[in-house]
């Protein structure tokens, strides 16, 4: 039976790789800059922490604490673009 640690690393996968991995996905994240995607992401990427925590490995932890840092500090430098359809609102 998956412990609450084994959810929080399939569930945090899940939501960061295909946005973070995956080519088409990461275009969406960093060209397009859909927030809902980075939201995603970042909840995939702070599940993903959680659940290296919560089963002791601190290294393991301590990588993906650094990725959700560093993304969030990369996305707010870089600015969040507007898309043609928000700038025609």
């Amino acid at each position: 039976m998956a412990s609450p640690a084994d959810a929080a690393l399939i569930t945090g996968y899940v939501l960061a790789v295909p946005f973070t991995l995956y080519v088409p996905g990461f275009q969406r994240l960093w060209k397009r800059r859909e927030l809902w995607v980075f939201a995603t992401a970042q909840t995939g990427a702070a599940l993903i922490t959680a659940g290296w925590v919560a089963k002791d490995r601190p290294p393991a932890a301590a990588f993906n604490a650094a990725w959700l840092v560093g993304l969030t500090v990369a996305y707010v430098v870089k600015g969040r673009r507007l898309t043609p359809e928000q700038s025609a609102s």
